[in-house]
């Protein structure tokens, strides 16, 4: 779940009726709730609005690695169905991916995805320097 604005989470349940299954996945997701760091870091485009992720970036879950590259407007998502879905739920307009590994393992996929925008948190931009 996200907000399209700059949070996303995500949570997987099991329950023997479906529905129940649906709501402790949904309330799993709310608890683990991270903020996403959105920017324009394409050479190509450099037009300042948060559009894009600012750097390139990685995260790895299972046999999965996501790489998130920086695109231009008008791009789009580049990606597959599952991180296309992370990545529209985070806010994100415009990225290019690169995936390697078993990415028919949606929830991998998933939480590789999700890996990646958490680390975008771990740099620290030319607007980040003037807050330390």
């Amino acid at each position: 779940m996200g907000n399209e604005a700059g949070y996303v989470g995500l949570g997987a349940a099991k329950a023997k009726q479906m529905r129940e299954a649906i709501d402790k996945a949904i309330t799993e997701a709310k608890l683990n709730v991270i903020p996403v760091r959105l920017g324009c870091g394409s050479w190509e485009c450099r037009c300042g609005s948060p559009h894009s992720v600012p750097v390139k970036t990685r995260g790895k879950a299972g046999s999965v690695e996501m790489i998130l590259i920086p695109a231009p407007r008008g791009t789009g998502l580049v990606a597959g169905d599952t991180a296309k879905a992370v990545l529209r739920l985070a806010g994100v307009k415009d990225v290019w991916t690169q995936s390697k590994g078993e990415t028919r393992t949606k929830e991998n996929t998933a939480k590789a995805t999700l890996e990646a925008l958490r680390n975008i948190l771990a740099y620290k931009t030319v607007k980040d320097w003037a807050r330390a």
